[in-house]
């Protein structure tokens, strides 16, 4: 591998580069958003309304064991919530719990609303697969050709990136099926954890999807399992570092997804897609480069 001296400030404050971040962020969020607003908001209303389902099924529950005996209740503290309360209505139930047959309705219409904008959400989410491959490996590219002085223009990484998406996509799935194979054999470790359990498994692949695109950019090799391991093993702080920034990133792109803020969302689309390019593409390459190759690491050893 080529020996590359990467200056994470200037490129940074390279305007080409902000430019080609401004377009992967306008190609990749902006433009496909009237698509997938409208599964955005069925999305949050729908956890809206389940949310609600418990607190009704809550304070009916409560209310029929209240109700058995109230003196005897009410002498030892028992207190049920009245806010979601209706004595007079009729409850169906749902999904083991007991609600009111309006919310069940606003329930199902909502879950149909939801079914009817899946679809193009779907396809949104492969695009974002896509251009997350496309725009990473031209910011790799602008960042190394940058790093040797020589300041290529973004159409030309964009151009570069685009050329390489099949084998980006070919490299993230071997890695996929290595790390459905590594989380299987942590699944007990991991499930002893909880809900914990869930963040440690995204610590430990995130960073190793992100790293294909340094790896293949560098090597042109479609199998970059062993080399992801090389990093991982030779520099594993890096390794775990990208994937502690990737795995906040994830949770706050779920946190957007299930709380719909209208214009409000896509802002925040926008800041954790543009923290999430930088990651994806000078912090894998960061993470790529400072690790010491496998031959320098024996000798080190061996002195």
């Amino acid at each position: 591998m080529k020996t590359v001296s990467l200056n994470v400030s200037a490129t940074l404050r390279n305007r080409k580069f902000i430019s080609l971040l401004f377009v992967a962020l306008l190609v990749t969020y902006v433009f496909p958003f009237p698509f997938i607003s409208g599964f955005l908001q069925d999305y949050s209303r729908l956890k809206e309304i389940r949310e609600r389902m418990a607190q009704e099924n809550d304070a009916i529950v409560c209310h029929n064991v209240f109700d058995v005996n109230p003196e005897f209740f009410g002498s030892h503290g028992m207190r049920c919530n009245d806010n979601y309360y209706r004595p007079d209505e009729r409850t169906v139930t749902v999904d083991g719990l007991s609600v009111y047959r309006d919310t069940h309705h606003e329930y199902l219409d909502a879950k149909k609303n939801l079914r009817r904008e899946l679809p193009p959400f779907v396809v949104f989410v492969v695009f974002v697969f896509l251009a997350l491959l496309w725009f990473s490996y031209a910011m790799v590219d602008f960042a190394v050709e940058l790093s040797e002085g020589n300041e290529r223009r973004p159409f030309e990484s964009m151009l570069s990136g685009l050329r390489s998406i099949p084998a980006l996509v070919a490299s993230e799935i071997l890695v996929f099926i290595a790390m459905i194979l590594v989380l299987i054999l942590l699944a007990i470790p991991i499930a002893l954890l909880g809900p914990f359990g869930g963040f440690i498994a995204g610590l430990i692949a995130s960073p190793a999807f992100a790293l294909v695109v340094p790896a293949y950019y560098f090597t042109k090799k479609i199998g970059p399992v062993g080399e992801i391991w090389r990093i991982a093993k030779g520099n594993p702080g890096g390794y775990f570092t990208l994937g502690l920034g990737l795995a906040v990133l994830e949770a706050l792109t779920a946190l957007e997804y299930e709380n719909y803020l209208g214009i409000g969302a896509l802002f925040l689309m926008l800041i954790v897609g543009g923290l999430r390019y930088l990651l994806s593409s000078l912090g894998a390459l960061w993470v790529y480069l400072d690790t010491p190759p496998e031959e320098n690491r024996e000798e080190m050893q061996s002195v």
